[in-house]
């Protein structure tokens, strides 16, 4: 498996489009907040949007098992940026395989190199505690948390 950056270059957009469009969003069920509603214009400004920042993948045998994006941010109360990821996903027969750590390592270095903190969300209902708990194995500490009504 080899872990690469992704440019804006046509092929590695759709790769990305492809894997989170094809994959996540058939597993992301969140009520109205679910991908099944995807707007798939609004999703390839989004991809388009974080790989002109920065995005990572990993490939295995040319096949991209998983990727992360990332955007500069800040709180709406201060001028302080930080790196947000746009998405965070591996393919389910790669989980527990290292690819996520390995994602989340180039996110972590990249983000050491720029000199800003890094935030990656676990934005789902399902399994959101054993997700949490793989986060924190990954390196990465709990700040806060989402809470919901309605989804």
């Amino acid at each position: 498996m080899i872990l690469r950056q992704f440019t804006n270059d046509e092929s590695d957009l759709k790769k990305i489009v492809e894997l989170l469009a094809g994959h996540f969003v058939s597993e992301h069920k969140m009520g109205p907040l679910s991908a099944i509603n995807v707007n798939l214009e609004k999703g390839i400004q989004w991809v388009v949007f974080n790989v002109n920042q920065m995005a990572f993948g990993v490939e295995d045998e040319g096949k991209l098992v998983g990727s992360i994006g990332l955007h500069r941010t800040s709180p709406w109360y201060s001028d302080s940026e930080y790196l947000a990821d746009g998405w965070f996903y591996v393919l389910p027969e790669y989980r527990k395989t290292g690819v996520g750590k390995m994602l989340i390592d180039a996110a972590k270095k990249f983000a050491e190199e720029a000199k800003l903190p890094l935030i990656v969300g676990v934005f789902t209902s399902e399994d959101a505690d054993t997700k949490a708990q793989v986060m924190q194995k990954l390196g990465l500490s709990m700040v806060g948390g989402l809470f919901a009504a309605g989804v």
